[in-house]
This record gives C-alpha cells, structure tokens and sequence, in this order.
C-alpha cells in the first residue's frame, strides 16, 4: 500500500497550529483559581511555607503562552527578621507546548522579576532556606484508597529554566557581620534536575558596583538550598578586563580562586567596601578559605601600574563570641603619582543664595568606637618603598590595634633624608572617653608633611622639627581637640614663604621682607605652642629673614580656625629701620568685624555713649586681646629696680 506522504505533511502541518490554539483557549478558559490553590497547597506540602500572590493568575496568550502572577511572596521561618522570605514583583511561567497538546498545564520556563530575596542566619545557625514538610506529611490515609501503604512524600515539579531580572539577593549572616548585597540585573539558571549542575549565565553586582559577566557552573540547586553548593567554575568581563571564580563550596570547607584584570583598580572598591584608589592597569590574583573557626582571605599578589602588593586577612570569631580581624600586608612599592582618589557621586548643587563657607583647617571627624569592646582588630602594614610625593619614603610600618577598651594607631616611616612617626590612643572609658596624640618629626620636607596630612601649610620647601603632644576629651576630632592641652614645638629650616600668604600684610613689612612673585625667603622659623583647653599659645615665636629678623607671639583656637599674632620686627639695615613697625595680624573662623563700623552704629542710638556700648564687647571683638595684656610679676621690689623699657609705637591691625 502506496502512503501519501504529501498529503499527511499537508495534513500535519494544518492540524498541528489548530490544536496548538485550541490548547491555548483551553488553557485560558480554565478555572485558574483552583490551579494556583494546588500550585499554593503543593508549596506548603513541600516546603512548609506559605505562597501567596496580591493578583491572581491570569493567561497571557501570545508567541509563548504563559500564565502571569504579581505580587508573589513566600513566607519566611517564625524566627526571621522579616515576614517573607521572597518577594517577587511579578512572576512569569511559560506553558509547555507540548503539555497543551495533552491536555495538560506544565511549565516549561519561568521568569522572576523585582524579585527580593533574603538569607539570613539566626544565632544558633540555622538558615532560614532549611524548609521542612508540616507534620502531617506522611501516615495512612483511607481517603485515598491507601489505607494500607504509607503516604509519598509530596515533591514541587522541578522547572529547569529559571530566568531573573532586576533582582536582588541579601545574604545575612547574623549580628556582627554586614549583610551581602548581590544585584541580578539578568540572569538564567539552567539544570536538568535540582541535583545536577546548575548552568549560569547573567550579570552580578553590588549597590554602586560595576557588574560582572559570568557564564559557567555553580553547584546545584539543592546544593545551595543546603548551604554546600558544590564546584563552581565561573568566568566572564569585568568593566573591560576580565574575572574568574574556581573552588568549591562543600562539607569540607571553601576554597574559591578569584582572579581579576583591568584597566582601573577602583572598581574593586564597591565589592570590598573600601575606598579604593583609582589606578591601573591592575592584575590581582586571590584566595578565600575557611579554617577551624574563621575564614581568610589572600592576596598573592597584586599589581597596579607599577606598584605590587601582597597580604592576607583572617576572620574568625572566639570562644565569647566576639569576632577577631587580622590584617597583614606588605607592600613592596608603591607608586603615589599614579593614584587618584576614588571615584564619588556628584555632589547636589547648593542653593545660589547660600553663603560660601571657607573650609576648616581641622575637620569634625567622628571617632567610630561604636565597635570598641564588640570586636578586635589587628592591621600591619609594612610598605618598602613610597614614590611620588616629592621625596623617597622608605621602610614605613602602620599598626592599628582596637581591643576591648582601647585603640592605637602608630606609624613611622623615613622621609627623605629625616624621619616621622605619630601614636595615638583612644579610650573610650567614661562620659567622653579620652585621646592622646604624639608626633615627632626630624628634618622633615613641610611639602611632603603637607602631603600626607591633607593640609596645604604653604611652607612647602622648608625642611622642619616638630614635637606635638596633646591630650584631650571627646567623640570627634574637634571635640577633642577644642578641650586639649599640651604643647607643640616647630623649627623650620631654609624656605620660601608663599607671596599669597602676605599679600594683606602693612605696605611697610612687605617692603621690609622684600621677596619676589615667588615668594620671601626664609632662614630658619622657631616657635612654641603652649595648648590649654583648646587654645594654643604661642608663647614665643622667632622668624629670620635675609632683610629682618621678627619675633612675637599669639594665639590659634582650634573651636573656630581663628588666630592671632603679633610680630615685632627690626631691619638688619639702618635704611630699612623705617618699615620696622609693629603689626597684629587677626584671621579669625569667619569675618573680622570692625570696630570703625562697631562703633559707628553704636553712636546712631539716640543718648548713648559710643564707647560705653562697646567696651563689654571687647572680648567678642577681639578674643585674643586680653592674653595679651601685659602683666605685673610678683616681685614689685624687684620690678621697680629695672630700668624704664620704651613703649613701642602705636601698633597696625590687618585683618584677613
């Protein structure tokens, strides 16, 4: 018997498209409300939670026939910090072609968007991903005919085409440890079955990060429901280079080997949660593994540029529960010119009718001591060799410790041809806790001292001695400093002062310094600073010039960046004596008021006396003055027997 092929072809290719559409209307001519009942019932059977969704299921016939959910949770375990384990946005399951054919609803694929899911810990260690059937899950029940076999454990379809948009995932690992933030932009987890190896295609990220292109292997589907996913082989781009995740994850431990290459090192900074410098290119090469107790970290090595690096951490947590950082790092160059600060937001534009405000040379930092007692910290860094910031740093060490009532931070280095070192202490026992501050430099580059600190001195190429030692109360930096006491010694040697810094000076002692556009040279600078509830004294200041010598003193309030000094000064040449005037130089935290005006607007008050509505407020106009009053000793027998001292001219205020 002849078989008309033809015919069938034809016949096959009409029939099938007509019950592939009559599949279709079946599909979204079915009650779906008790569908999503079963899919809801068969959840709970498996898992023990609860799956609810705010709009239910609905048919979206198109290309691909799926049904459609919004606002989807399932629920969380009784002891989780919040009522739903998942929330998704809006759920999409792909109907099975085939199934329709057979009269049946299968999914084929699903689709996750908005999805926020969370895995946390609580303080025994179990995960809230741990989900047990209710109790009721096995037993004879006559019902169902089975009155004499055991009930089969209830199994969730297995669907092995996940697919995931704009999702995030929290992983929380308890109290004491920040929680990890991992953004899904797009992703998809392939996996014939949940104990076969989960294929993975998508892009990672954290908040603020550049995302990761990973394709490969990751464990298995029950294997990270259970904690243990397995071997995991990932690689992919990364912000134009490229990364690569290999190690496992099982009952043994974790050993993972990350590395990375790229054109800019700063992109590291968002997944370490540390400001990291822009610089590259970079080639990093890492190892994370756990130990009895804790979990370590290694940088075998790491190049940016020219600079190379290597170090490890280790956290673990002791026998009273208090978690333990351990931080070694060996820097063998590192090359300051071909780093830039990291990368920040842009800033929001102030209102046009807002004041401009001057920075302040000391600013309000908080002291973190909020993990005093909670946790203990250990950081040594040694660093071989430091390049550009003018002059070599060589052999430089920084130690940070934080134990339980204490923190230190200590740092040495040689600069040049001196050296530098500073120690401070931070207690925080007490109402305010208490801070100690030690600095000692010996013949010191001001420009590289300015460089390290932050803080534009001017006095860029004299070369100093400085011995600083303060001790005060406080949370901030500012707080402080504006209760210390103390003292600071300074010796600068040759040097140029910069001619910005002098422009406001009195005709006469600019013409008496002389100097160029450049600036006044210098010989030496001595003074010392004598610190009292947050007022520095400076009790006697010498400055030697090539056309004069000028001594004095004054004072710097470290509340307000506000100082004041007075400089005496005498010409090395007769024919200069004349510009030898004394001069008061007053810059206070914000503008100097005058007492012209002061005492002009006194006089408008009609029967007043100008000067008697001023004099209380000599002390507001001028805070300085009165430390500067001179004073009687104690011996007036012996006062009396000096011979008269001249009092000088009347003295030039200049305000700036």
């Amino acid at each position: 018997m002849r078989i008309p092929w033809k015919r069938v072809a034809v016949i096959t290719a009409v029939a099938v498209p007509i019950v592939a559409v009559v599949g279709v209307v079946w599909a979204a001519t079915r009650d779906l409300s008790r569908y999503q009942a079963r899919m809801t019932e068969q959840v709970r059977k498996v898992t023990g939670r609860e799956l609810a969704a705010r709009v239910p299921l609905s048919v979206k016939l198109g290309s691909e026939p799926a049904m459609v959910a919004e606002g989807v949770t399932l629920s969380n375990a009784a002891w989780g910090s919040r009522p739903e384990l998942a929330r998704v946005r809006r759920m999409t399951l792909f109907l099975d072609p085939f199934s329709l054919l057979l009269g049946e609803v299968r999914i084929g694929r699903i689709l996750l968007e908005g999805a926020d899911i969370l895995v946390e810990r609580n303080d025994v260690g179990d995960s809230n991903l741990e989900m047990l059937p209710p109790p009721d899950g096995s037993g004879p029940h006559p019902a169902e005919n089975r009155s004499l076999k055991l009930r089969t454990a209830a199994a969730f379809p297995w669907i092995n085409n996940i697919e995931v948009r704009d999702s995030v995932l929290t992983v929380s690992e308890g109290a004491g440890r920040p929680p990890v933030v991992l953004e899904i932009p797009s992703a998809t987890f392939k996996s014939p079955a949940p104990n076969q190896t989960l294929q993975v295609e998508g892009r990672f990220g954290v908040a603020q990060g550049v995302p990761m292109e990973l394709t490969g292997t990751a464990g298995s589907f029950n294997g990270w429901m259970a904690g243990l996913p397995g071997n995991i082989d990932l690689q992919g781009g990364f912000d134009g280079g490229r990364v690569s995740i290999k190690g496992s994850i099982n009952a043994k431990g974790t050993s993972l080997q990350v590395n990375s290459e790229g054109p800019d090192v700063s992109v590291l900074g968002p997944y370490v949660r540390l400001p990291v410098p822009a610089g590259g290119p970079y080639v990093m090469n890492s190892k994370a593994s756990t130990q009895r107790n804790g979990f370590k970290v290694e940088v075998t090595s790491l190049k940016v540029g020219s600079s190379e690096a290597a170090g490890e951490a280790l956290f673990r947590v002791d026998r009273k529960g208090h978690p333990t950082i351990i931080v070694n790092a060996d820097i063998t160059r590192l090359d300051v010119s071909e780093l830039k600060a990291p990368p920040a937001g842009a800033a929001p534009a102030a209102p046009a009718t807002a004041p401009m405000q001057q920075p302040r040379l000391i600013p309000a930092l908080p002291f973190s001591a909020s993990w005093l007692g909670r946790s203990t910290l250990a950081v040594t860094v040694r660093l071989g060799e430091v390049v550009g910031l003018g002059a070599k740093m060589q052999n430089a060490s920084v130690t940070l410790a934080s134990g339980e009532t204490r923190f230190t931070f200590r740092a040495a280095a040689t600069v040049g041809g001196g050296s530098a070192g500073v120690d401070l202490v931070y207690d925080p026992a007490g109402r305010i806790g208490q801070t100690t501050l030690t600095a000692t430099a010996n013949r010191v580059s001001l420009g590289e001292l300015s460089t390290l600190l932050g803080l534009d001195l001017g006095l860029r190429d004299g070369v100093a001695d400085i011995d600083l030692r303060l001790r005060g109360g406080g949370r901030t930096t500012r707080d402080a400093l504006n209760t210390a006491n103390g003292s600071i010694d300074v010796a600068m040697g040759k040097g140029l002062w910069p001619q910005s810094q002098l422009a406001n000076w009195p005709p006469e002692t600019q013409r008496l310094l002389g100097g160029t556009d450049a600036g006044v040279p210098f010989n030496c600078i001595a003074g010392r600073f004598e610190v009292s509830s947050g007022v520095a004294n400076l009790r006697r200041l010498v400055v030697d010039t090539p056309r004069g010598v000028l001594i004095g003193g004054g004072y710097f309030h470290l509340r307000t960046d506000g100082w004041e000094f007075i400089l005496a000064p005498e010409a090395r040449d007769p024919h200069n004596a004349a510009l030898a005037v004394p001069m008061r130089i007053l810059v206070g935290g914000g503008p100097i008021p005058s007492l012209v005006a002061q005492v002009a607007q006194a006089g408008r008050q009609a029967g007043a006396n100008a000067c008697a509505v001023l004099a209380p407020r000599v002390e507001a106009l001028r805070p300085g003055l009165r430390a500067q009053m001179p004073a009687p000793t104690s011996d007036v027998r012996q006062r009396a027997s000096r011979p008269q001292v001249k009092t000088p001219g009347p003295q030039r205020s200049q305000g700036r």
